[in-house]
């Protein structure tokens, strides 16, 4: 299992890194992203200002930028580190439109899908997802990416 100190240092190499996505997962983050696009009006952060390197080289989250995306999406960030199903609502059978909360790894997730856009790679900037059910659908596909370049 990755830990999310190498999920980090995973996203901060794709900066400079050419990405090898599923063509399924390509056309569909595509989309996805393009439509994201066009509808936002600077409501974006860069991957450089989502990560704060400490003095001694260690990569946190920045807090403002989790609340900025937590404010925009609609859904509260979970600070929990358990891992497993504590309760339904953390349970991959639920819906999305019904999670009302996202962790750390899930928002690493959208980050590392919109990273393997055409966009990002235009502009380098993630898009703020204008909805929950944006936000769900990158994680799904962020995870996916991640799972399969193991």
């Amino acid at each position: 299992m990755m830990t999310i100190q190498q999920y980090l240092d995973k996203i901060d190499l794709l900066q400079k890194e050419e990405s090898k996505v599923a063509l399924f997962e390509k056309d569909n983050l595509e989309s996805i992203v393009l439509i994201m696009s066009l509808n936002s009006t600077e409501n974006y952060f860069t991957i450089d200002s989502l990560f704060q390197k400490s003095v001694s080289k260690s990569i946190t989250i920045n807090r403002e930028i989790v609340m900025q995306f937590s404010n925009h999406s609609g859904l509260l960030f979970s600070n929990e580190t358990e891992t497993g199903n504590v309760c339904f609502a953390e349970s991959n059978e639920l819906r999305s439109e019904y999670r009302l909360s996202f962790k750390l790894v899930d928002l690493l997730d959208y980050v590392y899908a919109f990273a393997h856009s055409s966009i990002y790679k235009e502009t380098q900037k993630i898009i703020l997802p204008p909805d929950a059910d944006s936000f769900w659908n990158l994680v799904k596909i962020g995870k996916r990416i991640r799972k399969t370049e193991k």
